[in-house]
């Protein structure tokens, strides 16, 4: 594959219009709750995913593309955990899936700096030696990821509500 750039500008930008379609399948009033069934829908609210994917791309992903650019930059941590999450979570869920969709387009922007780069050299980045190529994958690998979260959660959220409200409904003629 020689045409790195159209590649890859496609799936940053197919990736971030799935995760934003699966997304879209969960109702509004749901967005900042706690699924049911953690064991298959996870343990956070569809927004702590948004923002999730934001942070990683914006502290991680988008830096380690600037890395193969050779400027001076600052480096920012990456605060992924409950306390952080814990001091942003009232922004408001518009406020965080537009912070994702900037972020994600500055990545689809600095490609076009990035056409005489070397994508298959390895070089030191966060996950060891590795090549421009498997840098920007892994960022639409990790959005397929939380995306595939993110649409279980729309397919299945009320279906679940659903079947154990039937449950609890059954547990309580059978006690009565």
């Amino acid at each position: 594959m020689t045409d790195w750039i159209p590649w890859f500008r496609y799936q940053l930008k197919a990736s971030a219009d799935g995760f934003e379609w699966a997304l879209s399948r969960i109702p509004s009033h749901l967005h900042e709750q706690l699924p049911p069934d953690p064991t298959y829908l996870g343990t956070w609210s569809p927004a702590r995913h948004v923002w999730h994917v934001t942070e990683y791309e914006r502290c991680l992903a988008l830096p380690s593309m600037i890395d193969w650019l050779e400027i001076e930059q600052i480096d920012e941590d990456w605060p992924d955990d409950d306390e952080a999450w814990a001091k942003v979570q009232d922004r408001g869920f518009d406020t965080l899936i537009a912070n994702f969709r900037r972020v994600r387009q500055q990545q689809i922007e600095l490609l076009n700096q990035l056409t005489d780069a070397d994508w298959d050299m390895p070089r030191e980045t966060l996950w060891g030696q590795k090549p421009l190529s498997m840098v920007v994958t892994k960022t639409f690998q990790h959005t397929y990821e939380h995306g595939d979260t993110l649409l279980r959660m729309g397919l299945w959220w009320e279906e679940i509500l659903k079947e154990q409200a039937e449950e609890a409904r059954k547990s309580t003629s059978a006690d009565a």
